[in-house]
């Protein structure tokens, strides 16, 4: 088993986005100029060093320009909060992006996690693509993510494409893909499905040619977490990625706009190996805090939810006395893999602060912060 990383490759443009969001006046910007920004999730720092992994595009371009050895991704360390500080320059705390999706509670259950809604119901703050749009600029996205429905999205090619969307429907005639293909496509495989997604962003830089196009793939991040980092399956990721970067790199320059694009290669997190997991709801059932009926939880008092190292209790249900709250912490000392509890309303970094306390209320409770492994 694995898990995230807080070291992994990549460059970010950041800085260059939050002057524009922050209203610092900036040169307009040239329409003739393109930027094409490609995620490997689960990109460790360490791979470009490596001589035995094949990885001759992403060394070409790197010579080519400039790298980062390591990046601080955010905390939570996972794909989506990552992402959308790519996107935005800001941590959690002020994007709001906390999970893989946004936290959905109703009283006296376990939360849940829903990621298929809208992009203005998820990220709280001005994103890149909403600014490039804003300067007229066009923007593209293939398997991006926190962006469902964007309105400032001028192509797109979903996690979840939409068979009768234009991308879709372009592929179809193009001959990349069948409807079936399209139809089917969420049940099949992760490499198959960066296959296509490929396709889809390599599609939309030669017919359309966006000033912004946002490419994730996926496949390492799956791999990884099914057979370990460092095996031979991560390995053979690792190449099969470098050579659909080449797929990017032939479509820029098939399009001729090779002379004005930028490439950004980045990395959400890396990974490392554990050896064990930790399930802190076991203890909470214990307490009789959570109710169990044939095998899942029915009901529950209070629950904690996982994400990336980390997890974050919850008092499900009012609690006018704390009462609940104090029975939740005491099952939770001393529990084996938790490393420490903390107020989660004094851990800014943690992005579970101000800015989810509006959707949140105040029983986002404690963070056990470091412990699963």
């Amino acid at each position: 088993m694995t898990r995230r990383s807080s070291r992994a490759f990549g460059l970010t443009f950041a800085a260059i986005f939050v002057a524009a969001s922050a209203g610092v006046q900036v040169q307009t910007p040239d329409q003739s100029n393109h930027v094409v920004v490609i995620s490997l999730d689960g990109f460790k720092a360490s791979a470009l060093a490596d001589p035995a992994l094949p990885l001759p595009t992403l060394r070409r371009l790197a010579k080519e320009g400039a790298t980062a050895r390591t990046m601080r991704p955010v905390n939570p360390t996972v794909t989506w909060p990552n992402h959308t500080a790519i996107v935005t320059g800001v941590t959690p705390a002020k994007h709001g992006v906390v999970y893989n999706g946004l936290l959905v509670r109703d009283p006296g259950v376990p939360p849940r996690i829903e990621p298929w809604l809208d992009k203005k119901d998820m990220v709280r703050v001005p994103t890149l693509y909403d600014v490039a749009y804003g300067k007229g600029m066009t923007t593209a996205q293939v398997d991006w993510v926190a962006i469902w429905n964007a309105p400032t999205v001028t192509w797109e090619f979903r996690e979840r494409p939409d068979p009768k969307g234009a991308i879709a429907q372009e592929m179809i005639q193009a001959g990349l893909v069948t409807q079936q293909d399209v139809d089917g496509f969420t049940s099949s495989n992760i490499v198959y499905r960066d296959s296509v997604w490929t396709q889809a962003a390599a599609h939309i830089i030669r017919k359309h040619k966006p000033n912004l196009m946002m490419f994730h793939l996926l496949a390492l991040d799956s791999t990884q977490h099914r057979y370990g980092p460092g095996t031979l399956a991560a390995q053979a990721e690792m190449a099969l990625l470098d050579a659909q970067v080449a797929e990017i790199v032939r479509a820029v320059n098939d399009a001729g706009i090779a002379d004005r694009t930028t490439f950004f290669i980045v990395s959400d997190h890396g990974f490392r190996t554990v050896k064990r997991q930790i399930n802190p709801n076991v203890a909470l059932a214990a307490a009789g805090l959570v109710q169990v009926t044939d095998g899942k939880a029915a009901k529950a008092d209070a629950w904690v939810v996982p994400e990336g190292g980390s997890a974050i209790a919850f008092v499900t249900t009012p609690d006018p006395d704390g009462k609940t709250l104090a029975r939740m912490k005491q099952a939770l000392t001393g529990l084996e893999g938790v490393d420490r509890q903390q107020p989660v309303l004094d851990r800014e970094e943690t992005g579970v602060d101000a800015a989810c306390r509006a959707d949140l209320g105040v029983d986002v409770l404690d963070v056990i912060a470091g412990g699963l492994r």
